[in-house]
């Protein structure tokens, strides 16, 4: 698998939720995000290869949400996610945070 970064990144710091089936919701505060994944800080630990629903708030009401891949940790608690297929809508919004 190859997990090079394919697009550039905007330095934003937005608020950012992460859930799994067997969890409670994980806050986390992005770093950078691309129209591909997203570099974030988490409130708990995450696992490379875990597999996370992700809702990002840009606006009080504007959100991108979708489902994400851990794919590396970057230091304690900053993790590296590769965004899955967004939906249509989903990605138009992701595209226009990252132009901002």
């Amino acid at each position: 698998m190859d997990e090079r970064r394919n697009s550039p990144r905007a330095r934003v710091a937005l608020p950012c939720v992460l859930r799994q089936p067997t969890s409670s919701p994980i806050w986390a505060e992005t770093i950078d995000v691309g129209v591909g994944g997203m570099s974030v800080r988490a409130a708990r630990p995450l696992r490379p290869h875990q597999e996370v629903d992700f809702e990002l708030a840009s606006a009080p009401d504007e959100h991108v949400e979708g489902r994400a891949m851990v794919l590396r940790k970057h230091a304690p608690r900053v993790y590296g996610l590769r965004f899955e297929p967004l939906e249509g809508s989903m990605q138009e919004r992701l595209e226009d945070l990252v132009e901002k």
